[in-house]
């Protein structure tokens, strides 16, 4: 046996894997080791040529010889073998990954002890093939096939999150793989798969580009590139759109690390397509921007897919704000924009519940250190542009100037401001206003003045209040607490306890 007629042989399988490996350094789309295991595979590929041609060389040989007993079984394990390399070119199996290789690590020793124990097949001492009479001598093309199921069924998963269109190239040449192969099996006709598998490796690979190609590397979900040609070539079909964005990634972010923003974004995105919605694009379009395209869907499984992905989302540590619009006439853009609308308007609103949380939150608290202290608190609160919406004068508040109720005493500002002493009113609103105009957040409300009280005398008093902001500085609730200091003074009040 000579070189030239291997080569010759096998000259289409050797250029299109030199070929490939060749392009495989100009990879810009897939990682290190989707490359690294492609090469793998490609050497795998030449290994079994040159495996099948040196064992059909002994086939010719009138005497049995150690090479063909050793060179069959290598044969059939390394059919399964380059289908376990393939796989790993995406990764595509992680969890429990040492169960795929049990099938062919089991099968290793009884492959290579059948010539003695004739439990698949033997060869007698005229060189000649003999199989076992039972199902048992299909075992090792029943192995390889089991291996091609694992395969396509381990792409489709990975893939879930795409249409069918994406993966009808890979589909279509893995049937056709596997009805060749299947035939040589009916029709007994010994052949070589090197040139099947090279076939097969070029149209996964290109199929693998491709995806990659239109996939958010991050998020496996589609990119901001598919989102914009989806949304022109399926208007047709684009019954509604769904805009999400999800809160606090750049506070993540700053606090905890890019690592753990780049978990969270993976985390929501698992959020997103949990439900696994047929005619359900996801796509990542941004930082923390996704949007959603439903083909043939009608508001009511829109609705209820949102509401399953938010029930997701409730048991992670991350907020997403979604808005959802109905498609009309292949308006795709125009239902986007509503849609974007909606979902900043859901933004607002929770991060203004946040927003209330905390400062309720610190209300409480401050609320039982009035009543430690025999103190009266008060607050204010302020909407969105900032202006004041409401005065709240507690009822420990109203029994220390000797009022009873808000009747007696009406939550406005100038219940309070009335009653200050001529001579302290004008220091003690400056004080307050310049609290409220001091967007850095250093300055303390933090005065003492005399407070006309129901019976007709003036008291003594000392306040302190703190102004509570949104995150663009504008006020979101100003607290604060006074203390009789007619017959005594304390210390200073820490601002601490703030």
């Amino acid at each position: 046996m000579s070189i030239a007629p291997l080569v010759l042989n096998n000259y289409i399988m050797v250029a299109e894997l030199l070929g490939l490996w060749v392009m495989l350094g100009s990879n810009v789309h897939l990682k290190k080791r989707t490359i690294t295991a492609t090469r793998i595979v490609i050497i795998l590929i030449f290994v079994e040529a040159i495996c099948w041609s040196v064992e059909r060389y002994t086939r010719e040989i009138g005497y049995l010889t150690w090479t063909r007993i050793l060179l069959t079984p290598t044969i059939y394990l390394l059919h399964p073998i380059i289908m376990l390399g393939i796989m790993d070119m995406t990764e595509s199996v992680k969890k429990n990954r040492i169960l795929l290789y049990l099938p062919v690590l089991i099968s290793a020793p009884l492959l290579y002890s059948s010539q003695w124990t004739h439990l698949f097949y033997w060869f007698d001492e005229n060189n000649l093939y003999v199989a076992a009479d039972s199902i048992l001598k299909y075992y090792p093309y029943i192995l390889f096939f089991l291996y091609v199921i694992a395969f396509v069924g381990s792409f489709f998963v990975r893939y879930a999150r795409y249409g069918t269109a994406e993966r009808k190239g890979i589909l279509i040449s893995i049937v056709a793989a596997s009805i060749g192969a299947l035939l040589h099996v009916v029709f007994d006709i010994y052949a070589d798969y090197s040139t099947l598998f090279a076939s097969l490796l070029l149209i996964y690979y290109l199929s693998l580009y491709v995806l990659t190609a239109k996939e958010d590397p991050l998020t496996h979900l589609m990119n901001r590139q598919c989102y914009y040609a989806d949304s022109e070539n399926l208007k047709e079909h684009i019954t509604a759109v769904v805009s999400v964005d999800m809160n606090d990634l750049k506070k993540i972010n700053d606090t905890q690390g890019h690592d753990v923003g780049d978990q969270a974004l993976q985390t929501v995105a698992d959020c997103l397509t949990v439900t696994r919605l047929k005619n359900k694009k996801v796509y990542r379009i941004g930082g923390d921007e996704y949007a959603i395209f439903y083909l043939g869907r009608t508001e009511e499984q829109v609705k209820s897919d949102i509401e399953l992905m938010r029930a997701a989302l409730a048991q992670t540590p991350y907020v997403c704000a979604f808005g959802y619009r109905m498609v009309e006439k292949g308006e795709v853009e125009k239902a986007m924009i509503s849609a974007d609308q909606a979902m900043y308007s859901n933004k607002a609103e929770l991060k203004n519940t946040r927003e209330r949380q905390i400062v309720a939150y610190k209300e409480a608290t401050i609320r039982v250190m009035h009543e430690a202290l025999g103190s009266g608190m008060w607050g204010m609160e302020f909407d969105e542009d900032g202006n004041m919406c409401s005065v709240e004068w507690s009822q420990e508040f109203r029994r220390m100037i000797g009022f009873e109720d808000e009747n007696d005493f009406p939550n406005t500002l100038e219940s309070w401001s009335d009653l200050l002493h001529p001579e302290d009113k004008e220091r003690v609103l400056k004080e307050f206003q310049d609290t409220i105009a001091d967007y850095s957040g250093k300055k303390n409300y933090d005065v003492e003045y005399r407070l006309h009280t129901k019976s007709g005398e003036w008291r003594k008093y000392h306040a302190i209040g703190r102004l509570l902001r949104r995150d663009d500085g504008l006020p979101l609730s100003y607290v604060g607490m006074f203390v009789d200091i007619t017959e005594w003074k304390p210390q200073p009040l820490a601002q601490e306890l703030l």
